[in-house]
């Protein structure tokens, strides 16, 4: 595969001193004005101390400005006209181009910001870059499949996500279906007189069209069934796992319905396998429409199956070896019963849903919490793992053997300094993955780079930043999930504390 290009991984962010009071909201143009400074106050020192008038004085000071020929008429200075110029074009370069003013710094993971100062994003950074704020922070989003077709790389994108929300009291909660249309392209500072036909409109605000729906508790976690995207599971903090059929309000915003029929009831299925208690794995099989795994805080792991007629029968006997919270699922890419589970009890187990006493294989996967996984569907034998120390792996499942509890570590990454909160790979690239962690980053990584001995070392705060790091996404507070999206290439969707980035940033290959 095409290796990226070296393109600098410091922060994607700049740092910019801001005015306490100012309410400009529009990120792409800032006015930098610049301040030269009061006139010096000229003065005229009379030997005959006569008294001068203001006309007197102000005809004095021109005179002294002004250089006069034989017949009274003004000179120019050589180079006057050519430095005023100089300095227009300088305040136009700083204020459009890549260089950037002064007081503007390059912000860098580690570094602390100063009283008054915030974080702002380079646009030169991204192709595309939308900040959406929602009323209640979405601790899970999930991309729902459309009809627009595949591989879209064609300006203006439009998209569609479902959310779940955590209010600040249980009743208040609710499933946010999203239409995130007028997505353009980001206008580099460079003013590159790119002739696309779909740069027009470039930086036009995004619209956001939504539906909602009531849901009973915080969503701790939500995932859209892959082969009937209408259906979306959540779990949630009362401890049941919900099914709701979301097709109405997918088809009233994209046009289809005028309105939501009355007395429609989305929720399907509330799944009471889990008896109270509270989990945040869950997963939908790739294979078998229907089959939903979900797990719990207290270590059990319990299938939903979908039967013909639409009706739901909930496994009673769950899958049990873990003896600590179960933290993630993801389904085999290529084998049909088989799904892996990461856990607080430090390992990642691969299972067969036939077998429900034991794990097929299991490996002591890190030294803290694991708290995410990411099984790659382009090179099955390969799994990505997030820590609660802030490192993740990647996997070799190859080396598993049936006897014993080890796995190939094929690389170790330290990073992130918080908790991984989310890690997956990119669909439409084998070595490329984004991980996002409780330190407020969302990083990209190629994994096929490999240190050159000729490659110069990069370092911030110290610290050498890995060859592999390609992009470091940041200005989101408390970054909780990630996800590709899959019919829009190289774009991501991210939800935070306090706000919905859809971004795709600009890596381009060499």
């Amino acid at each position: 595969m095409d290796k990226k290009s070296k393109r600098s991984v410091e922060s994607s962010l700049k740092e910019k001193k801001s005015k306490k009071n100012s309410k400009e909201e529009d990120l792409f143009d800032e006015e930098i004005s610049l301040d030269s400074g009061d006139d010096e106050d000229l003065g005229h020192e009379d030997e005959y101390e006569d008294e001068y008038d203001e006309e007197d004085l102000e005809l004095m000071r021109r005179a002294q400005e002004l250089e006069l020929n034989s017949d009274g008429e003004v000179v120019e200075r050589e180079g006057e006209e050519e430095e005023e110029h100089e300095e227009e074009e300088e305040e136009e370069e700083n204020e459009n181009g890549v260089r950037f003013d002064k007081k503007v710094k390059v912000y860098r993971p580690g570094d602390k910001l100063d009283e008054g100062e915030v974080l702002e994003y380079d646009s030169t950074a991204y192709e595309m870059f939308h900040q959406l704020k929602v009323d209640w922070p979405c601790l899970s989003i999930d991309v729902w499949p459309d009809r627009l077709g595949e591989n879209r790389t064609k300006f203006p994108h439009t998209m569609y996500f479902v959310g779940g929300t955590q209010a600040d009291h249980s009743a208040g909660n609710q499933l946010l279906v999203a239409k995130a249309s007028s997505l353009y392209r980001t206008r580099f500072d460079d003013n590159s007189d790119s002739s696309d036909d779909d740069d027009e409109g470039v930086d036009d605000d995004a619209q956001m069209e939504h539906k909602t729906i009531p849901h009973a508790g915080s969503v701790n976690r939500l995932k859209v069934m892959p082969q009937q995207p209408n259906y979306t599971a959540t779990w949630s903090e009362d401890g049941s796992v919900r099914i709701f059929d979301l097709n109405p309000y997918f088809k009233s915003l994209d046009g289809s319905y005028w309105s939501i029929p009355a007395g429609f009831n989305p929720l399907l299925k509330t799944i009471k396998s889990h008896k109270s208690e509270e989990g945040f794995a869950l997963a939908w099989s790739i294979h078998k429409t229907g089959n939903l795994l979900s797990g719990d805080c207290k270590k059990f792991i319990h299938l939903t199956e979908m039967r013909e007629g639409g009706s739901w029968t909930e496994s009673i006997t769950p899958f049990t070896s873990h003896t600590k919270s179960v933290e993630d699922l993801q389904w085999s890419p290529t084998e049909v019963e088989v799904f892996a589970s990461c856990s607080s009890d430090k390992t990642v187990k691969i299972w067969d849903t036939r077998q429900k006493a034991a794990p097929g294989r299991s490996f002591v996967a890190s030294k803290t919490d694991v708290n995410v996984i990411s099984w790659n569907r382009l090179v099955p034998y390969l799994m990505a793992s997030g820590d609660d120390d802030g490192s993740f792996k990647i996997w070799d499942l190859r080396s598993l053997k049936s006897a014993g509890n080890t796995c190939e570590s094929v690389g170790h990454y330290e990073w992130h300094k918080d908790q991984i909160t989310s890690i997956e790979w990119d669909p439409n690239d084998d070595s490329v993955l984004a991980v996002a962690g409780g330190d407020d980053q969302l990083t990209i990584w190629d994994l096929s780079v490999e240190k050159d001995d000729e490659t110069e070392t990069v370092k911030t705060s110290g610290e050498e930043i890995p060859p592999q790091l390609l992009f470091i996404h940041q200005g989101q507070t408390d970054i909780k999930e990630l996800h590709w999206h899959k019919q829009i290439p190289n774009t991501i969707l991210s939800t935070s504390e306090d706000s919905i980035n859809l971004f795709k940033p600009s890596i381009t290959a060499e």
